[in-house]
């Protein structure tokens, strides 16, 4: 019997955050108060800095040197970056599965997002993510010792997006495509996330159950059917992933997702689909699918168990209300765990999902009532447990855009686990019983 530990998500060192500081500083510089002021401390200095350590060449040394007026130099050097950022300050209340209450605030993200434009058909992008991790380990003297506190936790900078963008020019009726290689976005939960707008609140549906993650290590393209929509549309309704006739992606990975190292040497093809039947009539009407087909990223015994996933879905979004509808099958997960004990026999399971919205006549529309259920069965085929192993997931509240892109939301959360379900992302267990854990959730979405 062979195991494998899980490995820790890609950590940033101290070099790479000092430079996105750096990035951040120069960027300040690009405002006219800086290109007036004659104090500042000295671009040639500067970049002589970033000749000798590697980052420009001679000829790019040269060309910024010979830059004429003060500031330009610099600003000539930062020219398409653009830095922002993506956190959700959260504060909850309520009990966990054992019975425990607590209230707590957190952090539940905090990216970093750097890109750079360096031609129109070449970018670049780097996301840092912040993550509170559980400290397993210490190193003393260069030996692991095991903590005693389980509970210490430490906030890490963890590595989500790492990718050159390739913008190819159009194909006849294939229009739109950008192409990611390094750690890219996934072909599912980006999508999703655009219409489901909630992601503050917690993950998608099939993220939520376990079975995989948004980004990865692979190379994938996207793009439209047709051209965009009509303008009235983008404007008012979703300028993302509006091809007329619907859009696509697809793409070769890991597998594992952005949270592990792989362990295997299997890769895994995904593809969406979405189709847009109606684009005259019924714009906002969508019919997706996706799909991933490989093998989990552990072998429980002596194979790699089988990871599949068919995942289809119905939206609607208009001006005033969204709403989706979805049923997925799959076999196993990403990481390899849902296996039936002590074999490699990959865990079947299903489930479904329905979200709405609708925007208030009230605040110019910038305030949502929102509603989800989810219910998810591990074990389709009841091969651990004789059935009662599913939960079932309610949550809603309002969300108030008080910002462009920035949020304020009050929501309501339970979770009703059946009889021999295990925990959520665990393999049922019979005769568990757990608790029913609920919260109520008040979130800070920051975004710029």
């Amino acid at each position: 019997m062979s195991t494998n530990k899980q490995k820790k998500p890609i950590q940033i060192g101290k070099w790479t955050v000092g430079v996105s500081c750096l990035l951040l500083l120069l960027g300040l510089c690009r405002t006219p108060v800086y290109a007036q002021s004659s104090s500042y401390m000295g671009d040639d200095g500067l970049l002589n800095k970033l000749r000798d350590k590697g980052v420009l060449t001679e000829e790019e040394h040269k060309e910024l040197m010979d830059a004429e007026t003060p500031g330009e130099k610099v600003m000539k050097f930062l020219g398409g970056i653009s830095i922002g950022t993506l956190s959700y300050f959260d504060f909850s209340v309520g009990d966990d599965s054992s019975g425990e209450f607590y209230n707590q605030f957190a952090i539940t993200r905090g990216y970093i997002v750097i890109k750079k434009k360096l031609t129109p058909w070449l970018s670049f992008r780097i996301t840092p993510d912040i993550t509170l991790e559980k400290e397993e380990t210490i190193v003393i003297d260069g030996e692991e010792i095991e903590l005693v506190d389980e509970n210490h936790t430490d906030f890490k900078l963890r590595l989500k997006y790492l990718y050159a963008e390739f913008r190819p020019p159009d194909i006849s009726f294939l229009t739109s495509m950008r192409s990611e290689v390094g750690m890219g976005h996934m072909p599912w939960l980006d999508f999703e996330e655009h219409i489901n707008p909630y992601r503050c609140q917690g993950t998608m549906f099939i993220e939520r159950a376990g079975t995989f993650n948004s980004a990865d290590l692979g190379v994938s393209i996207r793009g439209y059917f047709g051209r965009q929509l009509d303008e009235y549309y983008m404007k008012n309704v979703s300028k993302y992933y509006a091809g007329r006739w619907g859009s696509w992606h697809v793409g070769v990975y890991n597998g594992p997702g952005y949270h592990a190292t792989e362990n295997n040497a299997n890769k895994v093809p995904e593809w969406r689909v979405s189709i847009r039947p109606l684009p005259d009539i019924v714009p906002g009407l969508q019919v997706h699918y996706f799909g991933l087909y490989g093998k989990g990223n552990n072998d429980p015994v002596d194979e790699f168990p089988d990871y599949k996933v068919h995942l289809g879905m119905l939206s609607y979004q208009n001006e005033w209300f969204t709403f989706t509808g979805q049923y997925a099958r799959t076999w196993g997960n990403a990481s390899g765990t849902w296996v039936v004990p002590e074999t490699d026999q990959a865990l079947k399971t299903e489930g479904y999902s329905f979200f709405a919205n609708a925007k208030l006549p009230v605040l110019d529309r910038k305030l949502n009532l929102f509603a989800r259920y989810d219910r998810f069965d591990p074990d389709r085929t009841d091969a651990i447990t004789p059935g009662d192993d599913c939960y079932d997931l309610v949550n809603g509240g309002l969300a108030w855009e008080f910002y462009r892109h920035w949020m304020a939301l009050l929501a309501y959360e339970t979770i009703m686990y059946e009889e021999n379900n295990g925990g959520r992302r665990k393999v049922p267990s019979e005769g568990k019983n757990l608790d029913d854990p609920w919260r109520v959730q008040m979130v800070l979405q920051m975004k710029f």
